[in-house]
C-alpha cells in the first residue's frame, strides 16, 4: 500500500481461525477505506497463519507479522510499533465491526483534538441479550476508572502521536487486565470518550480470558487499583484493596462490619479527592453512589437492615433513589437460599458492566460479558 493510511487496525491472533475471516472482512469492508490491517500471528497452531497470509496476498491493506507465541501484550505492542496511521484502532480476531465504526470514530476525533482515546458501545454475538452503552463523558470515565475500565478494549481508537510522544505501550508485566492499566496511563495525557452506539459485535465465548481466568483478572486489576488510589495520596493496605475489589464487583464477605468498613473506605477516598482534586468531585460522587448501591444490595442477603444503612449514608445524600433500588434489596434477600446460587450463575459475569451502564440513562438492555 503506497498511501499513508488514516487508521491502523491492530488485530492480535492466536488460534482464531474459526471466526477470523468474518473479523477481517468486517474491517476491510469499512466505509473508511483508507486503512491498514496489522495482524500479528502470535504463534498460532491452527490455520490462522495461512488465512492471514491469503488476505495479505489478495489485499495490499493487510500486513501480517508472524512471531513465536509471546502472549497478547507482545502482539499488541508489535502492532503499535508497526502502525503508520494517524489513528490506531483495536480489533479482536473473533469480533465484527459495524460498517461505519471507524468512520464515526475518526469523525469524532477529527472534530475534538483534545480526545486521545475513543471507544464505542457494543452488541453481543454468541448469546442473546442486546447491547451495552458505556458512559460517554471524560469526567465519568476518569472517575469510574477508580474501579474498572470504561473503554471496551476491542472498540478503542487512539491517537498514534500520543503513543509515540509518551511511550504509551502495553505493560509487558501484565498477564491480564493489560487494557485497564493501559487506559489509566493513557488518560493522564488526553481526554477519553465513548460513542453511545453499538459499533462492534462482541463475541462471547466460554474460552475467553475474562471467563477462564477470572481470578487472575481480579488479581492484576488490583495492581491498577493501587495505582489509582495512590494518585489520591493514599497508600492502600491489602485489606483496603480487598474492600476496593468488593466495591468494584467482586464477591463480598457478608457482615455488618464489612459493610461499615466499605462505607468508611469510600468516604476516605472522597475526602482525599476533595483535597487533591484528581477527579471531578460530582462525577466521583456519582460513581461512589453506584458502587455503594451495588455493594449494599449484594449484602442484602444478610437482611433488609442493609437498606436503611444504604439510604442514610452520606454516600447517598443528594441522590434520588428509585423504587427499583428498594425492590432489588428485597429480591436479593428473597433469593438468599437455594435460588441464590442460580442467581449468581446468571449475574456474576456482568456485575461490573451493569454498574458502568447504570451511570448512563440511555443504556440499552445489557447482557452478560465484559469486552476486554
Amino acid at each position: 500500500m503506497s498511501d499513508t493510511p488514516i487508521v491502523s487496525v491492530i488485530m492480535p491472533v492466536y488460534n482464531g481461525a474459526k471466526y477470523l475471516r468474518e473479523a477481517i472482512d468486517s474491517v476491510l469492508s469499512q466505509s473508511c477505506s483508507q486503512l491498514e490491517l496489522i495482524a500479528v500471528n502470535d504463534g498460532s497452531t491452527d490455520s490462522s497463519g495461512a488465512v492471514l497470509d491469503w488476505y495479505a496476498r489478495t489485499d495490499d491493506r493487510v500486513r501480517v507479522f508472524h512471531q513465536k507465541n509471546q502472549g497478547v501484550v507482545a502482539a499488541l505492542n508489535k502492532g503499535l510499533a508497526e502502525a503508520r496511521g494517524k489513528y490506531v484502532a483495536r480489533m479482536d480476531s473473533d469480533d465484527i465491526c459495524a460498517r461505519r465504526r471507524l468512520a464515526k470514530q475518526v469523525a469524532l476525533m477529527e472534530s475534538r483534538p483534545e480526545v486521545g482515546v475513543c471507544g464505542t458501545g457494543w452488541s453481543y454475538l454468541g448469546r442473546r441479550g442486546g447491547a451495552a452503552l458505556p458512559v460517554t463523558d471524560d469526567k465519568e470515565i476518569r472517575a469510574a476508572q477508580m474501579f474498572w475500565p470504561c473503554i471496551a478494549h476491542p472498540t478503542a481508537m487512539m491517537r498514534r502521536e500520543l503513543i509515540a510522544k509518551h511511550d504509551l505501550y502495553y505493560n509487558t508485566e501484565f498477564k491480564q487486565a493489560e487494557d485497564y492499566e493501559f487506559w489509566l496511563r493513557f488518560s493522564r495525557h488526553c481526554k477519553m470518550v465513548n460513542i453511545p452506539e453499538p459499533l462492534l459485535h462482541y463475541r462471547v465465548c466460554g474460552e475467553q480470558a475474562t471467563s477462564k481466568h477470572e481470578s487472575e483478572v481480579r488479581e492484576w486489576s488490583s495492581f491498577v487499583h493501587r495505582q489509582a488510589i495512590m494518585h489520591l495520596g493514599i497508600e492502600p493496605s491489602e485489606e483496603d484493596l480487598e474492600l476496593h475489589r468488593s466495591l468494584a464487583g467482586s464477591p463480598i464477605p457478608k457482615s455488618l462490619d464489612y459493610v461499615q468498613r466499605a462505607e468508611a473506605w469510600l468516604l476516605k477516598l472522597a475526602n482525599a479527592n476533595e483535597t487533591k482534586h484528581v477527579y471531578d468531585v460530582d462525577a466521583l460522587r456519582r460513581v461512589f453512589f453506584q458502587c455503594w448501591y451495588s455493594f449494599c444490595s449484594q449484602a442484602a442477603e444478610m437482611g433488609l437492615w442493609t437498606w436503611p444503612i444504604f439510604r442514610e449514608s452520606a454516600l447517598s445524600y443528594g441522590f434520588n433513589i428509585p423504587v427499583r433500588y428498594c425492590v432489588s434489596f428485597v429480591v436479593r434477600y428473597a433469593l438468599r437460599d437455594r435460588a441464590r446460587a442460580a442467581y449468581y450463575r446468571l449475574s456474576k459475569f456482568d456485575t461490573v458492566w451493569r454498574m458502568v451502564a447504570m451511570l448512563n440513562p440511555r443504556t440499552a438492555k445489557s447482557a452478560s460479558g465484559d469486552p476486554s
